[in-house]
């Protein structure tokens, strides 16, 4: 078992709108890269390569962030840069559907996709695609689809779980990693950094306020339990991590 760190592009981001805080920060949008003896699996896939160009593809949903995506940083060169190909790749599983979580799909054309059924729907919902916090051409691809409820244990020997972790999006997941040195758990935007989990600091902008404490308050007692997070944005973290890997 190994697990890679792929950074996908990069958000310049608002952490006012972010968690009510002052002041901007550079968050990095990874994709997690996972060699299991059965499978290669991606949690989440970055950043659409449209992106690159401009944000005409967010339909104006992000007006106080800017997206970084330089050329080479998209999801296929991230891959070939790591030893992998696209086709690789034989499943992804998503944490949630937001465009920066899921952009990359179209680039995998096969993989499995897993995803938790209210996530699903909610992606679908006519007034979340209208108000563009959700794009069904960034996901809804005509890929083979394991729509799951729950917790998910992938691969069925405990070493690939998908957590339910909702609040941030009504079917978020986190998802946890059993590898030779620990339990690792990737959090996605349950938590965005470090510092969130830490002061408990609720994010302005959530699905379920309520829902996302549970969840937050949830993944705390896991990293208490002994497993180490890595958290969905953290950019100091993320940086921190070998190139090559955690095994």
């Amino acid at each position: 078992m190994r697990l890679i760190p792929l950074e996908v592009g990069r958000i310049d981001a608002d952490l006012d709108e972010l968690i009510g805080s002052p002041g901007r920060r550079l968050l990095p949008v990874p994709a997690w890269l996972i060699e299991h003896p059965r499978g290669t699996v991606l949690f989440d896939t970055g950043l659409h390569r449209e992106l690159r160009t401009g944000p005409a593809r967010l339909k104006g949903s992000m007006r106080h962030n800017s997206v970084l995506l330089p050329e080479g940083a998209d999801l296929t060169a991230r891959l070939e840069a790591a030893g992998f190909r696209a086709s690789d790749i034989d499943i992804v599983i998503f944490s949630h559907l937001h465009f920066d979580h899921c952009g990359g799909t179209g680039e995998l054309p096969d993989a499995r996709l897993v995803v938790q059924a209210l996530e699903w729907e909610a992606a679908h919902h006519p007034r979340l695609v209208e108000a563009a916090v959700y794009n069904p051409e960034d996901f809804d691809l005509g890929h083979d689809r394991q729509v799951v409820e729950g917790r998910f244990d992938v691969f069925g020997d405990d070493r690939v779980v998908c957590i339910p972790t909702p609040g941030h999006t009504k079917g978020h997941q986190a998802l946890r990693v059993a590898l030779e040195s620990g339990r690792l758990v990737l959090t996605g935007d349950c938590v965005y950094f470090a510092s969130m989990l830490e002061h408990l600091r609720m994010p302005r902008l959530c699905y379920n306020a309520d829902l996302q404490r549970d969840s937050m308050q949830r993944l705390a007692q896991m990293q208490a339990g002994g497993c180490r997070l890595l958290f969905g944005h953290d950019l100091e973290q993320f940086e921190s991590l070998p190139a090559e890997g955690l095994r």
